[in-house]
């Protein structure tokens, strides 16, 4: 039972809750709604939603939700006008319905006038959901205390329940499929391309610690110094015996391929067990049907850890505008609320990067310019030698 839980000291468990009946608010993040009631499996759900706002279109965003949700489980919608939630008072009346039940009400999301009206009529026997994003933490309140029992892992293991495409959704995008997005490699990693993932692992040591494989693949983006180029890296990386190096080499854009090969299989090395989901060049619609305007983004690596949070890697081995760098910022923002997180990933180590305008322009003048949009635009900018250390404390909280 849910009534005593500060006195118990095992872990808080979906059993719980069992009789319990989940409220929560109608948000544009509709994964702060969506993992209370996997984790938990609520069987009876209400949803708050405005019906007439001027600001925001409610209706899609609880269609979203229906939708992944399918017949699994069915939500009852609480409607509001707009000019309804400005009276604390007219909101408690509408919830009255819940006296005689046990809820968990999750305040994460939606308008200020819903919490305040669910934190006033909160029983005793009552549970207060908050999900922190930034730290990845549930935070439960009962009785305006919080409660001390340890809640295991908010994480959802299974990807039928949480991935990319269910994350999109929830935001009213659709994948776009296409011939090049390789998608599912976290449950791919151990059976596929087995050699493709040695090569590159062993690619990004030698690349770490060799600046002229670098610089040479760097100079892979010129036409007219490709052939000597990829020579020299030929040449660098024979004793790694992958078959197909000429073929990667010979891609249109090579170097920005390889880079996210560099990137991605480092990330599902050192993460794979935190990631629900990952794929690279991953390309989404901006349907009609869910937001204002139609045009397609690719995320060069998209990555979904298993308690919700959403990251775009953008690796970009030459020149990147303002505009593409506020582009990439904007669309993480729009998949994944504030909680998203822009990464650009560069062909520069930390130290470069820490000392962009020393580099030698003939070499480095495009990454250069990258670099420096991608600062003003808000995206953090990572070495390929500090990918662990940083994304540490994003994926292991």
């Amino acid at each position: 039972m849910a009534d005593n839980m500060n006195s118990e000291s095992k872990k808080i468990t979906k059993e719980d809750f069992k009789d319990y009946t989940y409220v929560m608010v109608s948000t544009l993040n509709q994964m702060v709604n969506y993992i209370p009631l996997k984790h938990f499996e609520f069987k009876e759900v209400y949803n708050l939603t405005v019906e007439d706002s001027e600001y925001a279109d409610n209706g899609k965003w609880d269609t979203n939700l229906q939708e992944v949700l399918g017949n699994e489980v069915s939500i009852s919608q609480i409607e509001f006008k707009q000019s309804e939630i400005t009276n604390i008072q007219t909101i408690k009346n509408r919830l009255d319905k819940f006296k005689n039940k046990k809820i968990f009400w999750n305040i994460t999301g939606g308008q200020r006038p819903f919490i305040l009206a669910m934190n006033q009529i909160a029983k005793e026997s009552d549970v207060i959901c908050y999900l922190e994003g930034n730290s990845s933490q549930i935070i439960l309140l009962q009785n305006n205390q919080e409660i001390k029992r340890i809640i295991d892992d908010y994480s959802i293991d299974n990807s039928d329940n949480l991935n990319i495409e269910i994350a999109l959704k929830l935001m009213g995008f659709e994948i776009k499929e296409t011939k090049t997005s390789e998608r599912n490699l976290v449950q791919t990693y151990d059976e596929d391309e087995k050699d493709e993932k040695k090569f590159y692992l062993k690619f990004l040591d030698e690349y770490i610690k060799n600046k002229k494989l670098r610089e040479n693949l760097i100079l892979l983006n010129r036409d007219s110094e490709k052939t000597k180029a990829k020579e020299e890296i030929k040449k660098i990386l024979k004793d790694l015996n992958y078959s197909k190096i000429d073929e990667e080499l010979d891609k249109n854009k090579a170097f920005g391929y390889i880079l996210e090969k560099l990137a991605g299989y480092k990330i599902l090395k050192l993460f794979k067990d935190k990631i629900a989901d990952m794929s690279l060049g991953e390309k989404i619609n901006h349907s009609k049907e869910k937001v204002d305007e139609y045009h397609i983004d690719e995320f060069d690596i998209a990555l979904l850890t298993k308690n919700g949070k959403f990251m775009i890697f953008e690796c970009k081995s030459g020149d990147m505008s303002g505009d593409v760098a506020k582009s990439t910022k904007y669309s993480t923002y729009a998949v994944s609320g504030a909680y998203g997180l822009p990464i650009l990933i560069t062909p520069l180590l930390q130290d470069e990067i820490d000392n962009i305008d020393n580099l030698d322009k003939k070499i480095y003048s495009y990454i250069q310019s990258a670099v420096k949009s991608a600062k003003r635009a808000g995206l953090e900018v990572w070495g390929l030698d500090k990918i662990e250390d940083k994304l540490k404390k994003y994926i292991e909280l």
